[in-house]
């Protein structure tokens, strides 16, 4: 009878950590070749800008295919990623052009609501906001969009 009970609880324990791996989402990846998508708009932040300590500069912001339904649409299917890429700028006589990559900041769409991840300069691996600070510093703006968290639009 022990025997029965102790299986019991060794397969109870399986199932809890089966479903505890399940339902962990990984982070978000690197979007390998998000250059190549749908160029959705560019903006250059200045000096006076609030956003300039942390986004001035030069950005560009792309969208996958899902993510072009969005637009379309006013809401963004599961799996619509959006990719905020800023770089420095180098000031000459009468232009402004983009230099190193500062950051790359990603937006994922998945069950429960978007995700937010940002990858340091042109690094593929290290990430410098991602977690309990992307719940903080990325979700929390985004929630004033008036359009399923996304500011930006594509015309």
């Amino acid at each position: 009878m022990a025997m029965k009970y102790l299986g019991i609880i060794a397969l109870a324990a399986v199932a809890t950590v089966a479903a505890a791996n399940s339902s962990h989402e990984p982070e978000i990846a690197y979007p390998t070749g998000f250059r190549s998508w749908q160029h959705i708009s560019s903006a250059y932040i200045g000096e006076g800008n609030p956003g300039f300590p942390r986004y001035g500069g030069i950005h560009y912001i792309y969208a996958n295919d899902r993510a072009l339904t969005g637009y379309r649409t006013g809401t963004f299917p599961l799996g619509s990623v959006l990719v905020f890429d800023v770089h420095d700028v180098k000031a000459g006589p009468g232009t402004i052009d983009p230099t190193g990559r500062k950051l790359v900041d990603v937006m994922e769409k998945r069950r429960g609501g978007w995700r937010f991840v940002e990858f340091d300069g042109d690094s593929r691996t290290k990430i410098s906001v991602t977690g309990d600070q992307a719940v903080k510093i990325c979700a929390a703006c985004h929630e004033t969009a008036k359009r399923d968290h996304v500011f930006s639009s594509f015309n």
